[in-house]
């Protein structure tokens, strides 16, 4: 099957953060009907440029390099899919107040550790700083920084309750998270025009059924 760098896939980033927009790299509902929208480290960092984790000429570098080590490139892919579901176990855990799986706890944690060890401060003129992540060749250095917002997602925006599942999971047909920045902290799916719009549908053909 083609993956979201062959297919010119547009991801919809409605998670408000990068860290669940990750996340929501997988659409529909996990263990239920998924789609997996990245099948390789080439689909990784079509991604990353999609969320500008990264500029147009890092990705071609990264492409390059993934073509010339192709080995290297799924090792790392693999890395970075574990992550992400290790990501997802702890937020949707966190969402309906479960204890997080201690491996998947692991995994982040370890993950958030490696990217604040490689955190620096530069000069940015005369008494200015800014942080950056060291280069050291990694080929998922581009998730250092999701790996940051995820620690401010878990630390937190879950303790806000404003991390939220869509509605539609109920129905087992979507499993994004979003984080609920709207005034009254009501919204309910991730997207309207998508899973707002189905079960306003559904809703209207159950009604009809129910009066026919």
């Amino acid at each position: 099957m083609p993956g979201a760098r062959a297919e010119r896939f547009r991801f919809d980033l409605d998670g408000g953060t990068v860290a669940l927009d990750f996340v929501n790299t997988v659409s529909g509902l996990r263990g239920v009907r998924p789609r997996e929208r990245l099948s390789s480290y080439e689909d990784l960092v079509y991604w990353a440029r999609q969320v500008r984790l990264i500029d147009k000429v890092t990705a071609e570098r990264l492409y390059l390099e993934a073509d010339r080590n192709p080995n290297q490139a799924e090792e790392a892919f693999g890395r970075a899919l574990l992550t992400r579901e290790a990501l997802n176990d702890l937020v949707v855990a966190g969402v309906e107040r479960e204890p997080p799986p201690e491996t998947a706890l692991a995994i982040v944690n370890a993950w958030i550790s490696e990217a604040l060890a490689r955190r620096r401060l530069v000069s940015a003129g005369r008494g200015k700083f800014a942080a950056r992540f060291a280069e050291d060749g990694d080929l998922l250095a581009f998730l250092r920084p999701v790996a940051l917002d995820a620690a401010e997602v878990l630390e937190h925006e879950l303790r806000t309750a404003l991390v939220r599942q869509c509605a539609q999971s109920l129905a087992g047909e979507c499993g994004w998270l979003f984080l609920d920045q709207t005034r009254n902290h009501s919204r309910r799916y991730c997207s309207m025009k998508e899973c707002g719009n189905r079960a306003k549908q559904r809703r209207h053909y159950q009604r009809r059924k129910l009066t026919s």
